[in-house]
């Protein structure tokens, strides 16, 4: 090997190699940063409920391992277990004595007050239970120490029986905590809020017209109803509730029955008040018409029930959800202003039926024609 060979400088990397290395080296710290972190007391996670056992389930928070969770939490006040298997939940990391679990809501007693005001500044449930009520709220014992809750701040709707209440263990929010934590007020209306909240953004990204969906009456109002599909509210128009005619909701409806609507209209979905979302009840009953309304025999009587007095006559129910209408000149023999001077609403009658047009779904009727017409 000759001197000028030995002065050559040795063959470094290749610039295409370089690159190559600075490549694997960001993809390496990418994957750094997919892995599962570690838990941390306290942390409030979102995961998938993967399974569900005897005394525990197990959630899948994103983390490095799953976490237990008591299955008593996934339970109503009756024992019912209200959440399954896929389903996701918000829940927050406590320490347990062989590792890490979660809660739905922390356990005072248990806790101490370094937790409660731990759960104050980071919003984490309380459990707690009711004991009384008092001027303008309820006393809840959370582990030892009294809290308030206002009437307001016990369910997402006004309540007419506070004593429903008493005696039930609940998850608060802290509203309020002094320092010596002799003022505690506190909320169950803001984590129901919350989680309608989730629960309604999951409803609106999968609803769509035609929707078959069981939902909870929450008001009833003069026209109509209103329910809750999942964290939405829809309205079921009175004319939708059923093929009989409903003159008040209530008659046939009453809050917190559970209904099946079927989605008709969807406008502005997830604007706020400009959301408009119409429910049927009736879309999903059996129209009584097609077989019913094609007894009726045009020439014979048949019973029937004033249902209303309008200007030009009388509407009769010959048959649930089947109405035929009295033209106010086949009323009397003689001639009269307004329907009410011979009959009232409620009443039963006899009537002549006259006609029946089955593709336009009219009746129409006679009482001066019936055989037991007095004349009046």
């Amino acid at each position: 090997m000759t001197s000028e060979q030995n002065d050559q400088p040795l063959p470094g990397p290749e610039p295409e190699d370089t690159e190559q290395s600075s490549e694997f080296a960001e993809m390496l710290a990418a994957e750094e940063d997919r892995q599962p972190g570690e838990p941390q007391a306290g942390q409030k996670v979102t995961g998938t409920i993967v399974q569900i056992g005897e005394t525990d389930a197990f959630v899948d928070c994103g983390l490095r391992t799953e976490l237990p969770l008591a299955v008593t939490e996934l339970k109503d006040d009756q024992g019912n277990l209200q959440y399954e298997v896929g389903q996701v939940i918000t829940a927050h990391i406590q320490k347990a004595q062989d590792g890490f679990k979660l809660t739905m809501a922390i356990n005072l007693k248990e806790a101490g007050f370094k937790a409660l005001q731990d759960a104050y500044e980071a919003g984490t449930p309380v459990e707690g239970t009711v004991k009384d009520t008092n001027k303008g709220g309820f006393s809840v014992d959370l582990g030892g120490r009294r809290g308030f809750c206002p009437y307001s701040q016990i369910d997402l709707r006004r309540i007419d029986d506070p004593s429903v209440f008493l005696g039930k263990k609940l998850s608060f929010k802290i509203l309020e905590l002094s320092e010596d934590g002799r003022n505690i007020v506190v909320s169950r209306r803001a984590l129901l809020e919350a989680d309608r909240q989730a629960q309604g953004s999951q409803t609106r990204a999968s609803l769509a017209l035609g929707d078959v969906l069981e939902g909870v009456v929450t008001r009833l109002v003069p026209f109509g109803a209103f329910v809750d599909i999942g964290g939405v509210e829809g309205l079921v128009h009175i004319s939708q509730i059923s093929h009989q005619r409903v003159g008040n909701p209530a008659d046939v409806l009453q809050e917190g029955q559970t209904v099946k609507v079927k989605v008709m209209e969807i406008q502005n979905l997830g604007q706020g008040r400009s959301e408009r979302i119409s429910l049927s009840i009736k879309a999903l009953a059996t129209d009584p018409w097609p077989t019913s309304a094609a007894e009726l025999v045009p020439g014979t009587d048949v019973e029937g029930k004033v249902t209303r007095l309008v200007d030009f006559g009388v509407f009769v129910e010959l048959l649930p959800g089947i109405e035929g209408l009295i033209h106010i000149s086949e009323l009397a023999n003689r001639r009269i202003i307004h329907p009410r001077e011979v009959l009232n609403e409620g009443e039963v009658i006899n009537v002549r039926i006259v006609d029946v047009d089955l593709q336009r779904r009219r009746i129409s009727l006679s009482r001066r024609q019936a055989a037991d017409y007095d004349g009046d």
